[in-house]
């Protein structure tokens, strides 16, 4: 888990955390959660075990994840 200041589509400023998570196939995701409240989002890994997934998240810089978290989708 990890937690990063992000602005996102017009809401300013805020909190978020950041999980790896599961899609029901399989497919290992970035889990974008607001800590103020609002809908989760999600970004899709190339990783293939959830250690590989937890490896590429550890490696990510804060502004890895801003770009990661203005590219996805609701979940």
């Amino acid at each position: 888990m990890r937690r990063f200041q992000a602005w996102y589509r017009g809401a300013g400023e805020q909190p978020w955390e950041v999980v790896v998570g599961r899609e029901s196939w399989g497919t290992l995701v970035l889990l974008f959660t607001p800590l103020a409240g609002g809908d989760v989002r999600k970004s899709v890994l190339a990783a293939e075990t959830p250690l590989a997934a937890e490896t590429e998240l550890g490696a990510m810089t804060d502004d890895q994840l801003r770009v990661r978290l203005d590219s996805s989708s609701p979940w």
